[in-house]
């Protein structure tokens, strides 16, 4: 364990009841997994979502970000995602960026901050494996499997079997798991050490059979870098408008639609197709 910045538990408290109202909020019942229905929450809830797959710069990884404006009244809001990690961390990149969204916290609602606060980070990351898993649905799983709710004496492929069964239904990473494991009290912090450890990507590595053995076309999919090109329909949907409404020109056109792997022609329209490379250079470079 590392001396890395720890929610005292009033924090923890108050997570996890924004991570309850949020799912009331979204309509969504504490047993009923999220995964890939994330997605559709964002929509619903007028959240623009913009992916691409950013490149590593300067040794670090960025998974998401938030960003906001005003248009008159209206207050548009975007979540970029980097579609270069692997697709279970999307998915809780996009849990973690719900938290600043609903909290209005972190370096996108304070401009002037250069870093972000580690406190608010931890906050967004608990809230995160809350909004995924609700602690009480994960202690119902624990005794429902081992009649008892403190499992670090338990056999450690067994216990690897249950995180496999946990991510395969409710799609959190694998150190995710193991960390609302500790967080929520049901192994120790030896347990927590050694199973964070376990190499979890290697194909070959006997918990990735594990997970292949519980699930193969998910476990395929949570372990893949996508690296997909793409945005809300509302966005594109504008796009389309401002140049049938000649607010927007052929050329702008087609460079806003290649953005995110699109063509006039998806759309019906008769225009020569040109990748502009400035904009690739921009999008893959290290700004």
């Amino acid at each position: 364990m590392n001396n890395e910045y720890v929610l005292n538990q009033a924090e923890i408290d108050e997570v996890k009841q924004l991570a309850i109202e949020t799912r009331k909020t979204f309509g969504v019942y504490l047993n009923v997994p999220l995964g890939n229905d994330i997605r559709i929450i964002l929509e619903n809830e007028g959240i623009l979502l913009c992916e691409y797959p950013f490149a590593d710069s300067n040794g670090t990884h960025t998974y998401g970000n938030i960003t906001w404006f005003k248009l008159g009244d209206d207050t548009i809001t975007f979540i970029g995602l980097n579609t270069s990690s692997y697709y279970d961390e999307q998915i809780f990149a996009l849990a973690h960026e719900i938290y600043h969204y609903r909290t209005k916290t972190g370096k996108a609602y304070s401009p002037d901050v250069e870093v972000e606060d580690e406190n608010i980070e931890k906050k967004a990351d608990r809230f995160a494996a809350e909004l995924l898993l609700p602690a009480e649905e994960l202690k119902k799983i624990i005794y429902s499997s081992f009649e008892r709710y403190e499992i670090s004496e338990v056999p450690e492929l067994k216990i690897l079997r249950l995180i496999a069964r946990l991510q395969c239904e409710w799609w959190l990473p694998y150190r995710a798991l193991v960390k609302r494991l500790f967080e929520e009290g049901h192994i120790n912090s030896v347990t927590y050490s050694n199973l964070f450890d376990i190499e979890c990507r290697e194909e070959n590595s006997t918990y990735s059979k594990i997970l292949a053995s519980t699930d193969q076309e998910i476990a395929k999919l949570l372990n893949k870098k996508t690296k997909s090109v793409g945005v809300s329909n509302s966005v594109l949907e504008t796009i389309i408008n401002n140049y049938e409404d000649n607010l927007i020109g052929d050329d702008e056109f087609v460079r806003l639609l290649s953005i995110f792997g699109k063509k006039p022609d998806d759309y019906g329209f008769d225009l020569v197709d040109e990748f502009d490379d400035e904009l690739k250079e921009y999008f893959e470079g290290e700004g």
